[in-house]
């Protein structure tokens, strides 16, 4: 038992890792690829409550025999999950502790205590938080965009005249969404840089780290509440992304799109999908050291992104030029840099150190990480794809001094012509 905030609660006794020379000679080259396991996983699933799991034995015996891909030793005999030391739930908490039900207990349930049941953000009590922190999120965000719109409204106005005012009222609701943005990915960042200063994964130890000693890798309460937070971020993202491209009638049914739409929907629809999928993924497997430097990297280039529209919204040529390469130099060095060659490397390259604990079986890396691997390289080729258009909009604006954001319109932007002078 180890004390947390005066209390005592369990903790993981992690096993000890294989050693180096150990670790070298794990040969994977026998085991089935994904594909096939994919497949018979899918197979036993389909048969199991159909009296048809034991359809192995209708297959040649050279596929079933020791050492063929069908044979026993190369089956998934339980769902990962079993394989994982399980998270402490607050029942759990409060009878190992010898507590009440109280918000001083549940406040050291989640504030002080690590490994609990809120690092997975698919069990009932991290949706529940998810459901409260998404309702905050959006409540946050409809007492403030009106007040951020109603700022770039002013500055237009200043700036332009009213007459590029009333001609732009669309990009003026999309000025408040877009200083939220800024001020949310300022301060992840600044957080997430901060808590993860000095954790080995980012510094003395080495992206190895990442996988060493899994799954019995603490998650320390700042890792769950950091998981957490961005998680309800992405939802309520996607919510949002939706609800500025559609617009539904229930008389006559009907789905249109809104005058708010991104040129990109597309692109930043399936970045959302794709950024869902690993969080839930990540939380889920205890891969959130993994999970937290893809988030990190993220926000930080989000950060140069939201200036860069703030200011072409505003037709501020000369801030816009400074941010757009600003944008385009942090985003070579987190997206299309640090994602690529060092998270997505570790990913492939290092990743089956997960099975040196001696708790992961070859056979259970071999069958998951490559969802891992197809994820991140999709959210690579996404972000190559915006930096095409960065590359567009940073020629149209040397070419023929225009901002114009290929993410907002796909074919230009049309825009009424400022009265006054820009800045």
């Amino acid at each position: 038992m180890i004390p947390i905030g005066g209390i005592r609660v369990i903790s993981f006794s992690p096993p000890v890792p294989l050693s180096e020379q150990n670790m070298e000679s794990l040969d994977l080259s026998s085991y089935p690829p994904a594909p096939v396991t994919w497949a018979y996983n899918a197979l036993d699933t389909v048969c199991e409550p159909l009296g048809c799991g034991d359809w192995r034995q209708l297959a040649p015996e050279s596929l079933t025999q020791k050492g063929a891909w069908l044979s026993e030793e190369f089956q998934l005999k339980a769902p990962v999950s079993e394989l994982m030391p399980p998270l402490l739930t607050y029942p759990e908490y409060l009878q190992q502790t010898s507590s009440n039900y109280s918000l001083n207990s549940l406040k050291a349930f989640a504030f002080e205590t690590p490994s609990t049941s809120l690092a997975d953000v698919t069990t009932p009590s991290s949706m529940l938080v998810l459901v409260f922190l998404v309702i905050i999120l959006r409540t946050t965000k409809a007492i403030l965009l009106p007040l951020f719109s109603a700022f770039g409204r002013q500055a237009a106005r200043h700036t332009h005249g009213k007459d590029w005012e009333k001609a732009n009222a669309v990009r003026i609701v999309k000025f408040g969404e877009y200083v939220f943005r800024l001020f949310f990915h300022s301060g992840i960042s600044a957080a997430g840089i901060w808590y993860f200063w000095d954790k080995e994964w980012w510094k003395q130890g080495g992206t190895k780290t990442l996988f060493l000693e899994y799954p019995y890798q603490e998650v320390a309460p700042g890792m769950t509440w950091y998981y957490l937070v961005q998680s309800a971020y992405n939802l309520e993202a996607m919510l949002s992304l939706l609800e500025l491209s559609f617009t539904v009638s229930v008389f006559p049914p009907r789905i249109a799109w809104k005058k708010t739409v991104r040129g990109d929907f597309r692109e930043m629809f399936i970045h959302h999908v794709i950024t869902n999928l690993l969080v839930i993924g990540s939380s889920f497997f205890r891969f959130t050291r993994v999970g937290s430097m893809v988030f990190l990297v993220h926000d930080i280039s989000d950060v140069p992104v939201d200036l860069s529209k703030l200011a072409n919204f505003l037709k501020w040529k000369a801030t816009t030029a400074t941010c757009f390469a600003s944008m385009v130099l942090v985003w070579c060095m987190t997206r299309l840099g640090a994602l690529p060659f060092v998270i997505f490397r570790s990913v492939i390259q290092e990743s089956w150190m997960v099975c040196t604990s001696g708790h992961i079986e070859p056979i259970y890396y071999l069958h998951y990480q490559p969802l891992f691997v197809v994820l991140i390289g999709l959210l690579i080729l996404l972000h190559l794809l915006w930096f095409g258009m960065f590359i567009q909009m940073g020629w149209l604006l040397i070419s023929k001094g225009e901002a114009q954001d290929l993410a907002e319109h796909k074919k230009g932007e049309h825009v009424a012509v400022p009265t006054k002078k820009k800045q």
